[in-house]
């Protein structure tokens, strides 16, 4: 396995973040990613996929097109899509989907459960997990996971080892920037197109929540959620409070009982 070595490597990324010239990012991320294998897997998670939106009323919205991704005309620049360009943002946290939306003290949210079609998989690339078994010597995802990086980082010289871990640290660092925002999330979008690029496979990305500590999201390309999830579920929160830690207390007030095949939901 070759690596870049960590002086140089620790120099790059600096420059890297410090930049806002999208050809110098691409250019040095696409340079980084020819040392890095990143991990991607099939999996079939038995929870379901999480979106939230909130709504004005308690009533929600009126057909689930208004829950998924937005029409293309509508799209602006994201944390890990092009302007234009949708993706379906999910999680399978509860609390870090509300995390993400920034709810409050009496707000609405409809909220849409996506599952998996019968014998189905998605492939995604996943940052962070390498850092995370580094560091608490377990995986976030799976145990299985945690199991296979650990025997395969044993396998690796100390320096080997090191550079991959800080690799993986700064990919993921790009990822869940909190301020990613103030430059129109440059870095994560080129980083998340490359990555695309590099493994034409894979279905979507999973990376570290921004918004709550240890949880994961995932970005998955529009085609592959059409052919991969079914939706199993969709209903109105209401938030009776907010407390610190992403913590909530929340009532279901609406519960749909399905939708017709042109997306208008059935209460």
């Amino acid at each position: 396995m070759k690596v870049l070595e960590l002086n140089y490597l620790d120099d790059l990324a600096k420059k890297i973040l410090a930049s806002k010239d999208p050809i110098f990012i691409e250019t040095n991320l696409r340079y980084v990613l020819q040392f890095y294998s990143v991990l991607n897997y099939e999996m079939a998670y038995e929870r379901s996929y999480l979106r939230a939106r909130k709504c004005i009323t308690p009533s929600g919205y009126n057909n689930v097109s208004e829950l998924g991704c937005p029409p293309n005309e509508l799209v602006q620049a994201g944390r890990l899509n092009e302007p234009n360009e949708p993706i379906l943002y999910v999680s399978t946290s509860q609390f870090s989907i509300l995390e993400e939306i920034n709810c409050e003290e009496g707000d609405y949210v409809h909220v849409i459960a996506y599952e998996h079609k019968p014998s189905t998989k998605i492939r995604c690339a996943i940052l962070g997990e390498a850092t995370q078994v580094s560091r608490w010597g377990r995986a976030l995802s799976s145990e299985h996971l945690g199991i296979e990086l650990n025997r395969i980082m044993n396998g690796m010289t100390f320096d080997v080892g090191r550079s991959f871990v800080y690799t993986d640290a700064f990919l993921s660092s790009i990822m869940k920037d909190v301020s990613a925002s103030q430059n129109n999330y440059i870095h994560s979008r080129l980083l998340a197109k490359l990555l695309l690029e590099k493994h034409d496979g894979l279905d979507g990305i999973i990376y570290p929540s921004v918004a709550l500590e240890s949880a994961m999201n995932l970005a998955i390309k529009p085609q592959s959620a059409e052919k991969l999830f079914k939706i199993g579920a969709n209903f109105v929160l209401k938030i009776n409070k907010k407390y610190k830690f992403g913590i909530y207390d929340f009532e279901v007030v609406k519960n749909a009982k399905g939708q017709n095949h042109d997306g208008s939901i059935v209460w």
